[in-house]
């Protein structure tokens, strides 16, 4: 399944981000946020610059471009290269994300994320 048909099943439900935690530390930005209910869609964004997502609780599907990457169980890291679109769906219940961004060098002040 495409993710263009996943997000227009009404079994899944999208929704924006739900932050839990944002710190950073030496051009070092953390973003950690909950996923409460599985089969929900984080909307499909981009950034400027790599960064990583770590899964640090439950299950996720990564999409990137609207391909499967695959299925990521915790501990696990998704790495997303700069201007890949990329959405996550939450296979579990109870899901914790933690994207990081190294900016240094990238003549940014805070990770900008842009909504498609």
């Amino acid at each position: 399944m495409e993710l263009a048909a996943v997000r227009e099943n009404p079994a899944y439900k999208e929704v924006q981000l739900n932050y839990i935690e944002f710190a950073e530390v030496d051009d070092i930005w953390v973003r950690a946020y909950s996923i409460e209910k599985a089969k929900t869609v984080i909307v499909q964004h981009v950034h400027t610059h790599d960064h990583m997502t770590l899964v640090s609780r439950g299950t996720v599907e990564a999409w990137q471009d609207g391909e499967l990457l695959g299925e990521y169980k915790a501990p696990a890291i998704v790495k997303i290269p700069a201007g890949k679109k990329h959405a996550f769906i939450a296979v579990t219940d109870d899901v914790v994300l933690c994207c990081l961004h190294n900016l240094r060098g990238t003549g940014l002040e805070s990770p900008e994320i842009k909504e498609l």
